[in-house]
């Protein structure tokens, strides 16, 4: 389910910027996706987890401290946030 949540995911960044004739901006979102697939797949063969196991039971895990979780995501809504301010003012 993951992984056509994912397809979905990245179709919706891709199928606008196409429509919109932004080719650069649709091979940075394919390019990206393909790095993000390539680093999945590493780190599941040498792990046995992927990236987003990973980071899913170390979120889960009751010792980690919940200032670096608000940390992560206060940090990657900043990016969002900045990103979509970048293209659209």
């Amino acid at each position: 389910m993951d992984a056509v949540l994912l397809i979905l995911a990245i179709l919706a960044l891709c199928v606008p910027f196409a429509i919109a004739q932004l080719w650069w901006w649709v091979g940075f979102w394919v390019g990206l996706s393909v790095l993000l697939g390539l680093i999945e797949a590493a780190s599941f063969f040498i792990t046995g987890k992927t990236i987003s196991q990973r980071f899913w039971a170390w979120r889960k895990n009751p010792a980690t401290p919940a200032w670096q979780k608000w940390t992560i995501l206060g940090g990657m809504i900043a990016f969002w946030i900045y990103v979509i301010l970048h293209l659209f003012l």
